[in-house]
């Protein structure tokens, strides 16, 4: 069953990036993110003031789902891709207009040690089959994240094609603050998240971004918080509502 499963992921990936390498690029651009498959960026200022979640969802005892109201969602992505220019910086890097189809700001726990092994929340590495290889992932620390805070580890493209060990050694552990940010492409770059040490946590953001004709947001990006991330985001795409940024 995880055979048939395992191709079956490999050829939507198949056919959803020859679609979008060549209904919806732009460009063929040479850039480092396009080399090595990840990068880490710093934005003019800040990108959370004041921020206030509107609740917290218990996902499981070590992860936690932090709920942004939808005003605050608004501001969070013109402030991100419009004020402080991301968006012309990724379709400059990596030659496509993007669609924001996800959302997520979350905090992820101490895991411990007899329960480390356990996938609990990513913490294993691991690509993310079901999306093409042109998903992007934008991530950023909501609070300083350093190394007892369970950084997000990650391979470049090279090394994760090499990747057989569960002790392999990351090319970048994320760590940062408000004004850091991570871009890669999760289904071509193994990741796994860091486990916090104990009495230690990691809050961040992540949103998911998908090619598209032009840049836009999906309409339900409040309500796919209390959602699992979407896993065939091509249908999406095409058939869900979306309003330009």
């Amino acid at each position: 069953m995880n055979y048939i499963k395992t191709k079956i992921l490999k050829f939507y990936s198949i056919i959803t990036t020859f679609f979008e390498n060549t209904f919806l690029r732009l460009s063929r651009p040479h850039s480092l993110l396009i080399e090595n498959g990840f990068l880490k960026i710093k934005l003019k200022n800040k990108l959370f003031e004041n921020l206030e979640f509107e609740k917290k969802i218990d996902r499981n005892t070590y992860l936690k789902n932090l709920i942004v109201n939808q005003v605050e969602i608004k501001k969070l992505i013109e402030k991100l891709f419009i004020e402080y220019e991301i968006l012309d910086k990724i379709t400059s890097m990596t030659g496509f207009n993007y669609k924001i189809s996800y959302l997520l700001l979350y905090e992820t726990l101490n895991i411990p040690d007899n329960l480390s092994n356990n996938e609990i929340y990513a913490n294993n590495w691991h690509f993310d089959k079901p999306y093409s290889k042109n998903t992007l992932k934008v991530v950023i620390p909501f609070e300083n994240i350093e190394i007892n805070s369970g950084p997000m580890k990650i391979l470049n493209i090279k090394n994760s094609k090499n990747f057989i060990s569960k002790d392999t050694s990351p090319d970048l552990e994320f760590t940062g603050n408000q004004d850091d940010v991570l871009l890669f492409f999760p289904n071509v770059c193994a990741h796994k998240a860091g486990i916090p040490k104990e009495n230690k946590n990691r809050k961040q953001l992540m949103l998911q971004l998908n090619p598209s004709f032009d840049w836009s947001k999906d309409k339900k990006l409040y309500n796919k918080q209390f959602r699992l991330e979407p896993k065939f985001p091509l249908f999406e795409n095409i058939f869900l509502k979306k309003e330009k940024i």
